[in-house]
């Protein structure tokens, strides 16, 4: 008796009951490898748990197969090394789904329910335990391979034949061993000898393999997005508005502080609530979640889920309506890879991720003629989002249209009529609820288009107002179509190619597509709508491909036709996953979380939990769930908001000028508070560009670590240069003749406290004279706090100047200017540290300063003719023959947005 056969001698059962529990006991010995190599990786090599669970998994996939090849399956499947591997090759393949599902659960255990990375991996090995069985069962060792079974015990090839005899004998083999496992005629399981598994079970392996083939994207799409948003939620990629804003609600909900209070400062409604802005009953089927699980990460596995189920759901809609599995799987593949679904995807969260799930549902039912169950779907998505009322009467309207060529009118006229009443319904609720929580409402002004701006005295207007003032004036209607119009062309022309136009055709599709056009090309004033930017596409995408089945069955397409449209649809799919990769680069494509970002963790954890917090959009998803935690997004709508209803005063403001590489956000905030910002608050703790303000703290600037400090190194890169100097291989090369700077910038700003500046540059002179003078300037009107003037310096050398802020202090500079006298200058970089507190005790105070220059020198005039970022050049500024240090007190009310984006 064989090793094989005297294992199986001791398993209960036969058949599939003996094969799942044969599976297991395999499954077991693939633990044990997958463990092992995962603690040794993570364990003894220190790598990380991420790497060795991947690991693990690759080495125990290759291990189980050869097992169950060999023993759970093996009375199945024909011998021979080229049929082991085309078995291997399918294992793998339904094993990359499971690596997938089981990394990400994983990271899932580990950083969002803190489970220790063993435990956490035993568990993320037991979700993909039922998805490896069936799938192994029915697509890799095919039941019709038992007919095979002999040849290979006896180490036989089995021979291939060729004819209609040869076929008729095969299909009569595959529909004897269907009936043998449980199969009726058309695949669905019978009685047989599934008829004791659980119904679950049955109807599990009952699942032909297109649908487990659209199942398996469908948990790649999940799996990927779950994991590659979080990894944009870690880097600071995600912003307040949308996703900080939703963490806020629902931690705020749950908390008892407010009902879906969204801690953005909001003229409309400065109670806070969200529906004070707007409509949406179906948000609050995510509170359940949120509070099992109370994590940002929670919101972004929900929308994941969402989104990859509407692949299904497409599915199950396409299938219904096409005859061919295959243009049916390209339309699917179609709208999985579609760059706008991708964009959507990608941007935060929204209520509006329930849209396509619910249209498709909606739209299945009917086609089912489950009328009920149509207008509960209907109804949902109407109580989802305010807007989305006129986008589902469009669509109501092109059934009509559809039902009355189709000679279905008087059937379904009753059914229409109670789904425009619903519609009405929700929208008289809507904006009653809407009142309720909002001082006012209507289209804000800087939303409205221009050509319509005029006719907005009073900074707002309804949708009935703006369609008025067209009416009224219908010389406006033109510039509005005109208005960007190539633009809006192009973005229409790219959303229709994913479907190859084909929705065009399509009565539902263009009903429903015009309410949203007319609002995003005539009415709207931001291109994110026109542009289907956003989570917009959410809208529209279900009625697009619901539109292009209907086409698709409509015109009947003939076999020829269809291997061209199957073309066609390949082509437009390679386009599409162009256009996500794009997509995906334009969010980030890689997120890093590095230094600056755990810094930045570290300075959120110095903020008392209960402390009432302002910052910027980007930074806010990280403080969402503390309750008093809010912040800026524009600083006119701020100062607004400040003018109606008083001034706020957070104990702490927290901003980062260096986060992502860019300080766009940090200026709004800076800009929003304005003066007050340092003559009310105090520069707490500082490092690396990260700034914590402390209302009324007058003490020493504290680094955020223990190791922390300011030492940053600027690149000749990072200045600009003037006429006559040039940038080469990352150094600054200019002569010594005439007048003004060399080079200037990089206008950063610092904090309070004594500095250096060290310069690495390479002087030479012809006479022995002073070439360059070396200076640091700051504030806007550009006034020099240290500098020395610099000879030949034999080669390339350091250059230390001392200077001193008595506050927080804007455009920084570390400039190098002519002194007239003949030579050459070579720039590479400036390191500036802070080695001190301010000598003003220490503390954050403010002082005054001449600007007198230091022993009473005439100034010498140091000028550009270049501008650097939109800035003026440098003002003329003192130089004087040694190194200095002075202290100024320059106000440093950052730089308006306006002049760092013109």
């Amino acid at each position: 008796m064989s090793v094989r056969e005297s294992l199986s001698s001791y398993l209960p059962g036969d058949g599939e009951h003996r094969r799942f529990v044969q599976y297991l006991l395999v499954g077991l010995v693939g633990i044990g490898i997958n463990q092992g190599v995962l603690y040794l990786a993570a364990g003894v090599v220190g790598l990380s748990y991420v790497v060795g669970g991947v690991l693990g998994r690759v080495l125990s996939v290759a291990a189980n197969y050869a097992m169950n090849d060999a023993w759970t399956w093996g009375d199945r499947g024909a011998s021979g090394r080229r049929e082991w591997l085309i078995r291997g090759g399918k294992y793998v393949a339904t094993r990359v789904v499971g690596v997938a599902i089981g990394t990400a659960a994983l990271v899932l255990f580990v950083e969002v329910l803190d489970l220790h990375y063993l435990l956490a991996n035993l568990l993320a090995i037991g979700v993909g335990v039922l998805w490896g069985f069936g799938a192994s069962e029915h697509w890799v060792w095919q039941p019709a391979d038992e007919d095979q079974s002999l040849d290979r015990m006896r180490g036989h090839r089995t021979a291939r034949t060729d004819g209609a005899g040869s076929d008729g004998r095969i299909r009569t083999a595959v529909r004897r061993v269907r009936k043998r496992v449980g199969f009726g005629s058309r695949g669905t399981l019978a009685g047989g000898r599934f008829g004791t598994l659980p119904r679950p079970v049955r109807r599990v392996l009952a699942i032909d393999r297109p649908t487990w083939l659209v199942f398996g994207l469908a948990t790649v799409l999940f799996v990927v997005f779950s994991t590659y948003t979080s990894l944009l939620y870690e880097a600071y990629v995600l912003t307040g508005s949308d996703f900080g804003s939703y963490v806020h609600m629902f931690s705020t909900t749950l908390d008892g502080q407010g009902l879906l209070i969204h801690g953005k400062y909001r003229v409309s409604h400065p109670g806070g609530s969200y529906f004070g802005a707007h409509f949406s009953l179906t948000l609050l089927a995510f509170l359940p979640l949120f509070a099992l699980v109370s994590s940002p990460f929670t919101l972004l596995v929900a929308k994941s889920f969402l989104l990859a189920s509407s692949v299904v759901a497409l599915w199950a809609v396409a299938r219904h309506h096409l005859d061919s599995d295959r243009l049916a799987g390209l339309l699917v593949v179609s709208y999985a890879l579609n760059p706008f679904l991708w964009g959507a995807w990608l941007f935060d969260f929204q209520e509006q991720v329930l849209l396509p799930v619910l249209v498709f549902a909606g739209y299945y039912a009917y086609v089912k003629r489950r009328y009920a169950w149509f207008l509960v779907a209907m109804v949902l998505v109407m109580l989802t989002n305010e807007f989305v009322i006129y986008v589902v009467l469009g669509a109501f309207v092109g059934l009509g249209v559809a039902a009355y060529r189709e000679g279905r009118l008087r059937r379904e006229s009753p059914l229409l009529a109670v789904g425009v009443a619903w519609a009405v319904g929700v929208k008289l609720v809507g904006g009653a609820v809407m009142a309720r929580f909002s001082e006012f409402s209507g289209i804000p002004y800087s939303s409205i288009a221009s050509p319509l701006q005029a006719f907005v005295p009073e900074g707002r207007a309804s949708t009935g107002q703006l369609l008025a003032t067209m009416i009224e004036h219908p010389e406006v209607v033109f510039a509005l179509v005109s208005n960007d119009a190539m633009t809006k062309f192009l973005y229409f022309v790219a959303f229709l190619l994913p479907v190859a136009f084909l929705a065009l055709e399509d009565e539902i599709t263009v009903g429903a597509f015009l309410p949203f056009l007319g609002f995003a090309w005539l009415l709207a004033g931001r291109p994110v709508y026109y542009t289907f930017g956003a989570h917009y596409p959410l809208y529209l995408l279900p009625f697009l491909y619901i539109g292009a089945v209907r086409v698709m069955e409509r015109v009947a397409i003939a076999p020829p036709s269809r291997d061209l449209l199957a073309r066609l649809f390949a082509i437009v799919i390679v386009v599409s996953v162009v256009g996500g990769v794009a997509t995906a680069l334009d969010r980030g494509a890689f997120p890093v979380v590095d230094e600056h970002t755990e810094t930045l963790d570290a300075a959120i954890d110095t903020i008392p939990e209960d402390a009432s917090l302002v910052t910027q959009n980007d930074i806010y998803p990280h403080v969402a769930e503390r309750p008093n935690a809010n912040y800026v997004v524009r600083p006119d709508t701020f100062q607004e908001y400040q003018r109606l209803y008083g001034t706020v005063s957070p104990e702490y403001i927290l901003y980062d000028t260096r986060l992502k590489g860019s300080s766009f956000w940090a200026e709004r905030l800076q800009e929003a508070f304005g003066d007050r910002l340092y003559e009310e608050y105090g520069v707490y703790r500082y490092q690396d560009g990260i700034y914590v303000l402390k209302r009324g703290y007058s003490g020493p600037v504290r680094s955020v670590t223990e190791a922390g400090g300011v030492d940053r190194r600027y690149a000749a890169d990072q200045f600009a240069v003037s006429d006559g100097a040039t940038l080469t291989d990352g150094t600054v090369v200019g002569d010594g003749t005439g007048s003004g700077n060399v080079w200037f910038g990089p206008y950063t700003q610092l904090p309070p406290g004594q500095y250096t500046a060290t310069y690495h540059v390479n002087v030479s002179g012809s006479n022995g004279s002073d070439v360059v003078v070396l200076n640091v300037a700051a504030g806007e009107d550009h006034e020099v706090l240290a500098r020395e003037r610099v000879g030949s310096t034999d080669g390339w050398t350091t250059v230390t100047l001392n200077f001193t802020l008595d506050r927080t202090t804007g455009d920084v500079e570390f400039r190098g200017g002519r002194t007239g006298e003949p030579g050459t200058v070579r720039f590479e970089s400036v390191v500036v540290e802070r080695i001190g507190d301010s000598p003003a005790n220490g503390t954050n105070a403010s002082s005054t300063d001449s600007g007198q220059s230091v022993g009473g020198e005439a100034p010498r005039s140091l000028t550009s003719d270049r501008t650097h970022s939109g800035r003026q050049p440098s003002s003329p500024a003192s130089v004087v023959s040694a190194s200095t240090s002075r202290s100024t007190g320059i106000a440093s009310r950052p730089t308006p947005l306006h002049r760092l984006h013109p």
